[in-house]
């Protein structure tokens, strides 16, 4: 919907089949988009707690296997801040871990709403 009918036109006119139209037309013109899109979706996923924490495994160690049992920044957090005692380092820990992932969640939002701009000849 985004791609200029024009720029579609044309490409059907010099005799491509709609594939050829979506990957040599569509995509191109839209590849920020779509990037962005992911992008945001990954900043999203960030900040997802208990969900990722059940599919992963919630293990406390280094996985040596792509697929092995482990844990996310959210997911420790969620999960050891109700045990951490004030003023403890465990907590002041916690607390820079949460200071982290908002961190790499400002990061990725912020590159992605770079991307998502609107073009200015479009």
């Amino acid at each position: 919907m985004t791609v200029p009918a024009v720029y579609k036109e044309s490409a059907y006119g010099l005799g491509a089949t709609r594939t050829e139209v979506m990957w040599n037309v569509v995509l191109p013109y839209t590849s920020r988009s779509v990037i962005g899109g992911i992008m945001l979706g990954l900043g999203r996923a960030l900040g997802e707690t208990l969900a990722v924490t059940f599919v992963i495994g919630n293990a406390n160690r280094i996985a040596t296997s792509l697929f092995g049992p482990g844990n996310t920044i959210a997911s420790i957090v969620a999960l050891e801040f109700g045990e951490a005692q004030a003023g403890s380092l465990k907590l002041s820990s916690l607390l820079a871990l949460g200071f982290i992932l908002f961190i790499i969640s400002f990061i990725v939002l912020a590159i992605s709403r770079l991307l998502l701009r609107p073009r200015a000849g479009a």
